[in-house]
């Protein structure tokens, strides 16, 4: 072996990782070290969450059979729920044509680990244009919900905008309404399916909304417009309630910072993404090792 073979070695051993669901893929450009978030896009320093350690190793999952046709497995991830790291679990998510999805993943920030959204890239890139939040917990209670309520939408802000009505939610001991909104589909040619609860024996299960190809129900952009209704703990949606600053849905802008040391590292995963249907993360080029706590998973 060169000298050339082991100072590369010394120096992809020597770069601060990255605790990520799959593996990632080198980018494609060359001529950058990494992608960033246009500072503009951002009003609020607590967007991204954030976390004061490192997150743990990531538990092997086995994904549920799958639930229809092309279907799209987005892995579980550690969240700070702001005393103690908890796990969401993976979920599957209707396909959205043209797009893959991505998985995120936590990097140090300073003495700080920021999250990286995962959401949906387009097939020729690891950029995510669509960044999400996915839970897979089901909420159910047996109480029937109250009659939904008659709302009069304002007129529309902007001509692309679409009313999303209200719905109730289940906040563990009582149900809550959540007004309708005029919102902007995250890429032309969705529609909106509004949440709804769905009777099954002697249980009511909620059914979260979101975006969907047209002609279909099935959510492929989920948003949780509930996520700033207090729950307990316990409650299954805890982690969208407990991450409720970040939205379901944000279009985020990136920009190439300019050329540097690299400071993420990877080993190259196939580009067609894993078994599971979901593809890499956008990663920065250059790099050949990964870091997932000591533990692939169910990549």
């Amino acid at each position: 072996m060169t000298p050339r073979w082991w100072a590369c070695l010394v120096a992809v051993l020597a770069a601060p990782m990255v605790h990520a669901q799959t593996a990632p893929v080198p980018a494609s450009n060359p001529g950058y070290s990494e992608y960033a978030y246009d500072d503009t896009e951002f009003e609020d320093e607590d967007s991204a969450p954030m976390a004061p350690s490192a997150p743990p190793i990531l538990p092997a999952e086995t994904p549920p059979a799958r639930p229809f046709t092309g279907a799209v497995w987005a892995s579980g991830h550690w969240y700070w729920d702001g005393d103690e790291w908890r796990f969401n679990a993976g979920a599957w998510l209707a396909p959205m044509d043209g797009y893959r999805f991505i998985n995120g993943y936590w990097e140090p920030d300073g003495r700080m680990w920021r999250w990286v959204s995962g959401g949906w890239a387009r097939y020729d890139s690891t950029v995510v244009e669509i960044p999400i939040a996915v839970t897979s917990a089901e909420l159910s209670t047996q109480q029937a919900p109250p009659p939904l309520r008659v709302e009069h939408a304002p007129p529309p802000p902007a001509p692309n905008q679409v009313w999303t009505p209200g719905y109730w939610y289940w906040a563990g001991a009582n149900y809550v309404w959540v007004d309708g909104t005029w919102a902007a589909p995250p890429r032309p040619g969705l529609t909106y399916v509004s949440s709804r609860w769905v009777r099954r024996g002697p249980s009511w299960y909620f059914s979260a909304g979101g975006w969907a190809s047209p002609g279909s129900v099935r959510v492929v952009v989920p948003v949780y417009r509930h996520a700033s209704i207090s729950v307990a703990r316990r409650h299954p949606h805890y982690f969208a309630h407990s991450w409720r600053r970040y939205p379901a849905v944000r279009h985020n802008v990136y920009r190439h910072r300019s050329p540097g040391p690299v400071r993420n590292h990877y080993r190259p995963a196939p580009s067609h993404g894993n078994r599971w249907g979901n593809g890499p993360h956008r990663a920065s080029p250059g790099g050949n090792h990964r870091h997932d706590g000591g533990r692939r998973g169910r990549d």
